[in-house]
């Protein structure tokens, strides 16, 4: 369990970094909530490509650097939450047999 805990914030703190570099001011409280936000929505669902690369484009990073800046951490989320639900994964399972028949 300590292990996933380690991994958990990751983006937003990747986030809160790239904003400095790019020179904005990640002391305003907005820019924490416009940060806490992308993550949980990236976390959650992921980026669409055209969200991906507005954001790339407002950290001055590239597409693919914001996308592999979350995905390990979404993978990581979703493995906790089948891990915390493993009927969720029998389900699923069963799900796909049947739509296979």
């Amino acid at each position: 369990m300590a292990d996933r805990r380690h991994h958990r914030g990751s983006f937003a703190r990747w986030l809160l970094r790239q904003y400095r570099l790019a020179g904005h001011d990640t002391d305003d409280a907005e820019a924490h909530i416009r940060i806490v936000v992308t993550a949980a929505v990236a976390l959650d669902a992921g980026l669409t490509p055209e969200q991906a690369t507005h954001l790339a484009h407002t950290l001055d990073v590239t597409p693919q650097q914001v996308t592999a800046a979350y995905s390990a951490e979404m993978r990581q989320r979703t493995l906790d939450q089948l891990l915390d639900h493993p009927g969720l994964a029998e389900l699923d399972t069963h799900l796909d047999d049947i739509a296979r028949s």
